[in-house]
């Protein structure tokens, strides 16, 4: 179960990112959904979202 639920934070912390991207108009690259999931981290006061972000951030690299 706790598998489960990580997998779906960690997709829905990506999907947030790719949404970001796409309505700023810019191409949706590994590059750019690192960038803006590390723009999200840094404006998470979660610590447990924070970590989604990070590991969504570091399943890109």
């Amino acid at each position: 179960m706790m598998i489960q639920n990580n997998r779906e934070e960690i997709s829905l912390a990506l999907g947030e990112a790719v949404l970001d991207i796409v309505q700023k108009g810019q191409e949706v690259s590994r590059e750019n959904l690192a960038r803006t999931m590390k723009y999200k981290a840094e404006k998470e006061a979660d610590d447990e979202r924070l970590l989604y972000y990070w590991k969504a951030c570091n399943m890109l690299i």
